[in-house]
C-alpha cells in the first residue's frame, strides 16, 4: 500500500488532471520557500489559501454581488459565502448591502484585501521568472500560452442540449 506522501514516480498517474494537479503542488511549494526566503510577507497573512487569494483577486476592488461573482469564480453562492465570511474575519474582504438594493450582498477587497493580492502577486510573479529560467523561455512561454487557450476552451465548445 503507498501513502499518500510516497513519492513512486512510475505509480503517479499521467492524465492531465493529475499532472496540473502534481504541477501546482510543486508551484505552491516554491510559493511558500519563496516567502520564506524573502522573510515573509506582513500583507499576505500566512493561513491565508490559494483559493482564498483567488476569490480576493477576482473580486473587484468597486465589489461585486455575490451571485456575480461566484458564477466568475466557478462556486456556488453557498460555497462563496463560506469563503467571503472566512475572509472578512481576516480583515480582507468586506460586504456591504446595495443601495439600489438592501436585499443584495456585494463584496469587495479591503485596502488590507488589495495588499494581500498585490504582495502575493509579486511572489508569484517571482517564482514564474524562477520557473521560466529553469524551463526556457520559449517552453515557459509556449506552456503558458496552452495554459490560456485551454481556459478558453469552454467559451468556443458547441452547447449541447
Amino acid at each position: 500500500m503507498t501513502g499518500v506522501k510516497d513519492d513512486h514516480e512510475d505509480d503517479y498517474p499521467d492524465h492531465l488532471l493529475a499532472l496540473l494537479g502534481r504541477a501546482i503542488e510543486v508551484f505552491q511549494r516554491e510559493l511558500r520557500d519563496e516567502v520564506r526566503r524573502a522573510g515573509g510577507t506582513p500583507e499576505v497573512p500566512s493561513g491565508l489559501r490559494s483559493s482564498q487569494l483567488r476569490l480576493l483577486s477576482l473580486t473587484p476592488t468597486e465589489g461585486m454581488r455575490v451571485t456575480d461573482l461566484a458564477v466568475r469564480v466557478g462556486m456556488t453562492k453557498q460555497a462563496l459565502g463560506e469563503f467571503a465570511n472566512v475572509l472578512e474575519e481576516q480583515g480582507l474582504l468586506e460586504s456591504v448591502r446595495d443601495p439600489a438594493d438592501r436585499r443584495v450582498r456585494i463584496l469587495r477587497p479591503t485596502r488590507r484585501g488589495r495588499e494581500a493580492v498585490t504582495a502575493a502577486e509579486r511572489t508569484i510573479a517571482a517564482v514564474e521568472a524562477q520557473w521560466r529560467e529553469r524551463m526556457g523561455a520559449q517552453r515557459w512561454d509556449q506552456l503558458r500560452a496552452l495554459l490560456l487557450e485551454a481556459g478558453e476552451l469552454e467559451d468556443r465548445s458547441p452547447v449541447r442540449s
